[in-house]
């Protein structure tokens, strides 16, 4: 699996192997950014690049304090 974080204008702004890791980096982004947060979403894609699971967007990832 490949999990891809795109900006809104489809853009690859980082990609990982480990969910965990992608997801800590969107949650950083949204941190950082609080501003882009809706425009900046994770998407998981199998051995042959499909998309499978739902698009997470960093406005709905949980930001530590």
């Amino acid at each position: 699996m490949t999990y891809s974080i795109f900006d809104s204008t489809g853009n690859l702004v980082d990609a990982f192997n480990d969910r965990a890791a992608a997801l800590d980096c969107l949650a950083g982004i949204a941190q950082a950014e609080p501003e882009s947060a809706g425009e900046v979403f994770l998407i998981a894609q199998d051995d042959d690049g499909n998309t499978v699971g739902e698009t997470v967007f960093a406005s709905s990832v949980s930001v530590p304090a």
